[in-house]
């Protein structure tokens, strides 16, 4: 499942990104694209946050992240949250390894 975030995520969006987030919360394989992402709070960081705590309680293993712009990346990496989410440049690139596992052997 891919998840678009993009635009401006912060306080004034945050019952939509609780919306758009749900259904990651129970998914199996999810990448979140904010590679069309503009800006971005401490709203969505706190939402990846708790994303990534849920998915570990539950023992889904952790969504992952699509991230072009340069601005966001630094807020994760700043953040900490980079050790939580595998990041992708693309979501073309995110898709690769859960295209490879289900390759037939």
């Amino acid at each position: 499942m891919v998840i678009s975030l993009s635009g401006e995520w912060d306080i004034y969006r945050r019952a939509e990104l609780h919306d758009r987030l749900a259904p990651a919360y129970y998914e199996r394989n999810v990448i979140l694209d904010l590679t069309a992402a503009k800006y971005v709070t401490s709203t969505l960081m706190g939402a990846l946050v708790a994303l990534h705590k849920h998915r570990h309680a539950e023992r889904l293993k952790p969504a992952v992240l699509a991230v072009r712009s340069a601005f966001v990346r630094h807020l994760l990496a700043a953040t900490g949250i980079e050790m939580l989410y595998p990041i992708y440049e693309t979501v073309e690139e995110a898709l690769a390894p859960v295209a490879a596992r289900r390759l037939p052997p």
